[in-house]
């Protein structure tokens, strides 16, 4: 089991191989260069791990290190050296797999977050009459899913069956990579079998590593003022375009995002408003200075483009985007997602200048599923109803970008989105602006391959949520939005600088 540049590769019994096990070393090294068409890349840091009775399972380790192989004994399985970082919004969807025909095997993966919650994605395949698995164009018989889903490997994680089942998987510490097991079992295994005390060793396995933050970024936290939160900067001079980027009512600090922004050439703050540091520990009313200043400090850092930034924000964080872009000159680009086109949970106040925000959830439209998760999306009061509490964009110097998951359970966010669309076009707004709808996607639109959570607990409601959205679906909606949301970003940021067709190309 290894890794090839963007693609995991677990072996089990290899023909083309086996073929080869009585051949010279520098036989077993072409046969198998030419086997895998490439060379082998291991993202940052990796291991293999084997059952050492099977020969078939020690030439897999031979064809990874075949390159160093007089270093080793035979049968010995040692570590991968490292070659390359793979990020996390990248793909890591060619998996394959040479097994004997015809047999089912498990292709397990477990994944820990900073609470060491264990994620674990499984799904059954049968190989060929090659004895390959690929699951580019293999269908799962089951587990985790069904059918054709490339990227199934990350987008269909979940917690284990003895973990608690409404979590969210998000990563707190960015600087260190998430620790992705992969392991190859000879049989289909349910979850009774596979934390039984009697399960077999795997045939094969894995240590993969994913990173939020490529090399040479930099995390540099913020006490600017009032302002808390974290800057993260790409490798190089710069300048660099700048965006402030918020998240919703999870509160506290909120980080991958930024931290992949910066891995792909933007200046990201990352800006805590609630439940962070001395900050209020609940929502209360904002004032529009405390987000002025995050502006005022990315416009006066020596590496960031002073002539105007972005803003992005999800759920509550995308109200506050639209308000920062109404009342901030210098917000040039705007990207609300899942957000509402008018203030929720708390006031903002801009000087003189109040918008209340919407009354509160109608309780009495609350919907609680049979497994006791609570589904908000109708107890959310009409904003026409509401005039006051809108958000007056039309005001706005930004172009704007709404991204919306159409199964969204927690907002009616394309109604929302499409409420603020109408309102620009009534106003003859000059500057671009757009609604993005992703089909199956819920309110959780996160960075590629984040793992999909259709609910998760809330602490401002304690009970688990309803956030909506089917994995593969999301999965594809999550890649589709952050290609949309970079593109438009750039476009609006630095077009003047160079085209947006070349810094897409550096960015991919």
């Amino acid at each position: 089991l290894w890794v090839r540049d963007d693609v995991i590769i677990a072996s089990a019994h290899c023909p083309v191989a086996l073929a080869h096990v009585t051949a010279s070393r520098k036989l077993l090294g072409i046969c198998v260069a030419e086997f895998v068409r490439m060379s082998w890349l291991l993202s940052s840091r990796g291991s293999v791990t084997g059952n050492g009775g099977n020969l078939a399972t020690r030439v897999a380790s031979w064809m990874i290190t075949s390159h160093n192989m007089s270093n080793h004994a035979k049968g010995v399985m040692p570590a991968v050296p490292s070659r390359h970082r793979r990020q996390y919004v990248e793909h890591a969807n060619d998996v394959l797999c040479t097994h004997s025909p015809g047999p089912p095997i498990s292709m397990i993966v477990t994944i820990k977050n900073g609470k060491f919650v264990s994620i674990i994605m499984k799904r059954g395949f049968r190989a060929d009459n090659n004895g390959c698995v690929d699951v580019s164009n293999s269908e799962s018989l089951g587990g985790s899913y069904n059918g054709l889903f490339p990227m199934g490997l990350i987008g269909c994680l979940k917690p284990a069956p003895h973990e608690y089942k409404y979590t969210r998987f998000f990563k707190r510490d960015v600087e260190k990579p998430n620790i992705v097991d992969v392991s190859v079992y000879s049989e289909h295994l349910d979850d009774t079998a596979l934390y039984s005390e009697n399960v077999d060793a795997p045939l094969a396995s894995l240590t993969h590593q994913r990173h939020y933050m490529a090399p040479g970024v930099q995390k540099i936290p913020v006490r600017y003022g009032k302002v808390r939160g974290s800057l993260f900067l790409p490798p190089g001079p710069g300048p660099f375009p700048g965006v402030v980027d918020m998240f919703g009512t999870a509160g506290g600090l909120l980080e991958y995002r930024s931290a992949q922004l910066a891995s792909r050439g933007f200046a990201s703050l990352a800006l805590a408003f609630f439940a962070y540091e001395d900050l209020p520990k609940a929502l209360e009313e904002f004032d529009l200075d405390y987000f002025r200043e995050a502006v005022d400090f990315l416009l006066r850092h020596e590496k960031i483009i002073s002539d105007g930034i972005g803003v992005i924000g999800t759920s509550k964080g995308g109200d506050l985007a639209l308000c920062m872009a109404t009342f901030i000159p210098e917000i040039r680009a705007c990207v609300a997602i899942n957000g509402s086109n008018a203030c929720i949970g708390a006031n903002f106040r801009a000087g003189h200048e109040l918008i209340p925000s919407l009354p509160y959830f109608d309780i009495s439209k609350v919907r609680m599923h049979d497994d006791g998760i609570m589904e908000t999306i109708s107890s959310v009061p009409d904003s026409r109803l509401h005039p006051e509490s809108v958000i007056p964009i039309e005001r706005s110097n930004s172009a704007f970008l709404f991204l919306v998951g159409v199964d969204d359970r927690d907002l009616n966010s394309e109604f929302l989105a499409q409420e603020a669309f109408r309102r620009l076009k009534h106003n003859n707004y000059p500057n671009s602006y757009e609604v993005s709808s992703y089909p199956g996607t819920g309110h959780l639109l996160e960075p590629p391959y984040s793992a999909h959570c259709v609910a998760s607990f809330q602490h401002s409601f304690m009970c688990p949520i309803l956030w909506g959205g089917t994995a593969k679906h999301h999965c594809r909606g999550q890649e589709q939005a952050w290609l949309k949301m970079r593109h438009f970003l750039w476009k609006n940021l630095i077009e003047d600088r160079c085209t947006t067709d070349q810094k897409l190309q550096s960015m991919l």
